[in-house]
């Protein structure tokens, strides 16, 4: 009989398995709620799950509807329901236990409801939801965690840590974490999350053996460079960073390629450019102490899509902010705007180390603007620190131009 869990609940699964006749070694994770259109839209519940080696935590290794695959191609997410329509499950990810890597720690295991935050929803409205685990042979289940449990425990809520699969002594085991939070984003869980599986020996920045976890902002967030910088360990100061912006277009993208052109905006004290020369992008790809590495037309890959290299001791005096800005070319042509775009971040990260230092996830604060300004450098008392904007503009690049005084 399947186990009914509760929060906080800890199972030894291959035991729980071997109990009722199955030796696990390819588990299925399946997600399912019942279609509900509160607010006048479709509740769209999305599940995912994380992979943690022993190097920690990689964008790679999350495996959700828009990275269908882990690093180790182990671990699937075999679908996406966007309205949780039919019977059953209406989501499945399958994991092949006995074929995981060595290395591999931890899997955590979630549900977000995609856009959750525009559309106002959260788990009290949702009916009939549950998680499970079960054998991807024989399809029998092991445990499962259901409906009134979502709705009492989880009501305001928009996203969930179901739970941790951890390998002890060569058996699995599941901890049913049940941590409910608003985080509207998946890729939430690369920080959010490392809570419950970092221990003494996990390094989420190779940095000379130092635990370091990047500093994560919310929009107005700001912080000094230097101090992240020394909490990280960096000995003699910062002096070269690189800013990595990345996205991923979202599932209802009607087809064209989105093309995301990142640029920076060197300012006075005016908040004006000097002159044009401070407009750094795709096709006047440096200024003095900043370089924009290229340009990525469709967003595809691991990894930050675009980055500008900032040399903080080579920035003119009189340069007080650098802006960092993201558009989307021929927006209006092919009638796209940021509410197609999701997983947008900017991040900070030393050059010479690799170190993360700085991270500001966007979320879904945007909708039809086509033009944000992401992020900013400033001087502050003689000292640079990092400000997360999120301000969105319509009327894409010319505009940003425009507001920063460069002539067009």
């Amino acid at each position: 009989m399947s186990v009914s869990l509760a929060k906080g609940s800890k199972i030894n699964l291959s035991k729980e398995a071997s109990n009722l006749g199955v030796k696990l070694t390819n588990v299925n994770v399946g997600l399912g709620w019942d279609c509900n259109t509160h607010g006048g839209a479709d509740y769209d519940l999305d599940a995912w799950a994380l992979a943690v080696t022993d190097k920690g935590l990689k964008r790679k290794n999350l495996v959700y509807f828009s990275n269908t695959f882990d690093s180790s191609m182990q671990i699937h997410h075999c679908g996406d329901n966007l309205t949780g329509e039919g019977d059953g499950d209406d989501e499945t990810i399958t994991i092949n236990l006995e074929k995981l890597p060595d290395n591999y720690k931890h899997v955590l295991i979630g549900v977000t409801i995609f856009r959750a935050r525009n559309r106002n929803q959260s788990f009290k409205d949702i009916d009939n939801a549950f998680i499970r685990l079960y054998d991807a042979k024989t399809n029998i289940e092991i445990c499962k965690y259901s409906d009134n449990k979502f709705k009492n425990e989880f009501g305001n809520c928009i996203s969930l840590l179901f739970g941790v699969l951890t390998k002890v002594n060569g058996q699995w085991e599941f901890n049913a974490v049940g941590k409910g939070d608003k985080f509207g984003s998946i890729t939430d869980a690369l920080n959010v999350y490392g809570e419950y599986t970092l221990d003494d020996n996990t390094t989420l920045n190779n940095n000379g053996g130092k635990k370091t976890m990047a500093v994560n902002l919310s929009k107005g967030g700001k912080i000094s460079l230097a101090k992240v910088a020394s909490d990280a360990g960096i000995s003699g100061g910062l002096t070269k960073i690189v800013v990595g912006l990345g996205w991923d277009v979202q599932k209802y993208d009607g087809g064209a390629d989105f093309d995301l052109d990142a640029a920076a905006f060197m300012t006075g004290a005016s908040s004006k450019v000097r002159s044009d020369a401070d407009f750094i992008f795709y096709n006047q790809k440096e200024g003095p102490g900043v370089l924009h590495t290229g340009d990525n037309r469709t967003g595809e890959g691991d990894g930050d899509d675009e980055q500008i290299k900032v040399d903080l001791t080579a920035v003119p005096a009189d340069v007080e902010k650098i802006s960092f800005t993201v558009t989307i070319d021929q927006a209006d042509v092919r009638n796209q705007n940021f509410g197609m775009v999701e997983n947008a971040y900017i991040h900070i990260v030393d050059e010479v180390t690799g170190t993360e230092l700085i991270k500001y996830e966007l979320g879904e604060d945007f909708s039809v603007e086509n033009a944000i300004v992401v992020a900013e450098l400033y001087r502050h008392n003689g000292e640079w620190k990092f400000n997360a904007v999120g301000s969105g503009f319509s009327g894409g690049l010319a505009a940003l131009c425009r507001n920063f005084g460069v002539n067009i």
